[in-house]
């Protein structure tokens, strides 16, 4: 049976757009509250989303323990990562991979790319405490919005005399579109619902920090009234989208009514890859899925044909 979707997040989003299967495969049958799909067997990431995972929280915890007076040493980084990632998987899988050279290329770069997040402005200004009223926050927390679960709490809350910073952290930053500054904004949204943060869209500023092609992208928002409703309505609409796909595999769950990703770069990082018909090429698979979609396609017209003629 078909679950209705009812979760929304930024990674969410970026599933259903790069691709709709992987977004089927991932999250369509996750939609329980985070507590009981955050674990180990209800959403399949690849080595690499996992590492992600794992250096989010290390930075996290490297900020607290600096607010508290903790300094770690470079080496303390690097295993923080290993030992966050053991935590996510089983521990046969963790036998099978923990010599392995892309993990060790992995959890090196994941190195690299906090210390040079530790270079960015915002953090110098952090780390230097010119900026002295901060806080994490975990992206566990959500607020409802109708039927809508909404994950978009920012990494890092501050104060600057009177206005109120987000900042959201992307460890795989992806070039700005036409709907990034929505996304961004659907954190004030989210902070408007905290009952400890201010609920006048003009005392806060947005900051996105995105980590593309070697590189820390800052890019920064300034939310209005018509703007967050803007993004609230993109929200309904991915929402009813990630629906409308779901809704496609019909009673049976068919997966191959389903399109595949458009880009190659997509499917280089997924973790179903090795079931998915694009993992010998996603061209020859996008024409195999078009082939499929014509021929459900002109079933569907001819019983729809018939229908009208009795």
């Amino acid at each position: 049976m078909n679950q209705l979707q009812t979760m929304w997040s930024i990674s969410r989003r970026k599933s259903l757009i790069n691709c709709p299967r992987q977004y089927v495969l991932r999250y369509s049958r996750s939609q329980n509250n985070w507590s009981q799909i955050n674990n180990h067997s209800a959403i399949k990431h690849s080595l690499s989303d996992l590492i992600i995972r794992s250096t989010r929280k290390v930075m996290l915890e490297r900020l607290e323990d600096h607010k508290n007076g903790l300094e770690w040493s470079k080496r303390m980084i690097s295993l923080k990562i290993r030992l966050g990632l053991k935590s996510e998987i089983s521990p046969e899988r963790y036998k099978i991979i923990r010599d392995s050279y892309k993990l060790r290329d992995l959890i090196s770069n994941a190195k690299i790319k906090i210390d040079s997040l530790w270079d960015t402005t915002i953090f110098r200004r952090i780390i230097n405490r010119e900026i002295k009223h901060w806080s994490c926050l975990r992206r566990t927390k959500f607020y409802s919005d109708g039927h809508i679960d909404i994950f978009c709490s920012p990494d890092i809350s501050y104060k600057i005399q009177n206005k109120w910073h987000l900042l959201r952290i992307d460890f795989q930053g992806e070039k700005t579109n036409s709907s990034t500054e929505l996304e961004g904004l659907a954190m004030v949204n989210w902070a408007k619902n905290n009952h400890f943060l201010p609920v006048v869209a003009e005392q806060y500023i947005v900051h996105t920090l995105k980590h593309i092609k070697g590189y820390w992208v800052h890019e920064k928002y300034i939310p209005s009234d018509e703007l967050l409703q803007q993004s609230k309505q993109l929200l309904e609409k991915d929402v009813n989208e990630m629906n409308k796909l779901v809704k496609k595999m019909g009673p049976l769950l068919d997966i191959s009514q389903i399109p595949l990703s458009k880009n190659e770069s997509t499917c280089n990082n997924c973790s179903f890859k090795p079931l998915c018909p694009a993992k010998d090429g996603l061209k020859s698979s996008q024409l195999e899925q078009e082939a499929i979609e014509y021929h459900n396609a002109k079933i569907y017209f001819e019983l729809d044909r018939r229908n009208k003629v009795f």
